[in-house]
């Protein structure tokens, strides 16, 4: 017979499990027609019914087709960043995550379709806010600084600041490379920005 704790906990993972199910299977029908439609042209009753629920349960979780968008991007990014290892060399996990997963990015479907087809949606996490998938890759690089300034890999200075402007750098590289590819290949572009990124970061003594 099961404890009173152990029936609460049977009962939470019931009820949570089915949240993560619908969660994702409305972002991934949310995908599904940006891909084929673009971001302008997807609506939540559309998504609502590739994703086989009602209405109501996707205005429960996001207040328009941009929020799932929103939603969506920081999932396939957040699958993008790769395992650290803590033992490493922090400046050479920085050059070599940022390269592997910018490059990831420049040819995701997904981005290669909105950058094309409804560039203001990216145009409002480049000029007018942080997304949560950019806090994220902030945070996570900051860590990695830290790591890198303790093992003297990395030059001084505030983490934080330091992380925001690799941001920066990969962000503008990966939506850029497309315009320069009739001159640049993108995976130079790719290669070419982790060299850059590697010099911001090595102390001036190496």
């Amino acid at each position: 017979m099961s404890s009173p704790a152990s029936s609460q906990s049977t009962h939470s993972c019931e009820t949570d499990a089915p949240e993560k199910s619908i969660e994702d299977s409305v972002l991934d029908a949310a995908r599904s027609c940006i891909l084929e439609h673009g971001v302008r042209r997807t609506t939540l009753a559309e998504i609502a019914r590739r994703a086989e629920v009602s209405r109501p349960t996707v205005y429960r979780r996001w207040t328009d087709t941009r929020a799932v968008v929103s939603s969506l991007l920081t999932r396939e990014i957040s699958a993008l960043i790769p395992s650290f290892d803590a033992t490493a060399s922090g400046r050479e996990q920085i050059v070599s995550a940022v390269g592997e997963a910018a490059d990831r990015i420049r040819i995701h479907p997904l981005f290669v379709k909105i950058l094309r087809s409804d560039s203001d949606v990216l145009a409002t996490y480049i000029l007018h806010r942080l997304g949560t998938s950019q806090s994220l890759i902030i945070d996570t690089l900051t860590s990695l600084v830290v790591v890198g300034q303790r093992d003297s890999s990395i030059r001084p200075g505030d983490p934080t600041t330091l992380a925001t402007m690799l941001l920066l750098m990969v962000q503008s590289a990966v939506q850029s490379a497309e315009m320069v590819s009739e001159r640049i290949p993108g995976a130079e572009v790719m290669h070419q920005m982790a060299y850059a990124v590697d010099a911001y970061l090595r102390p001036r003594s190496a």
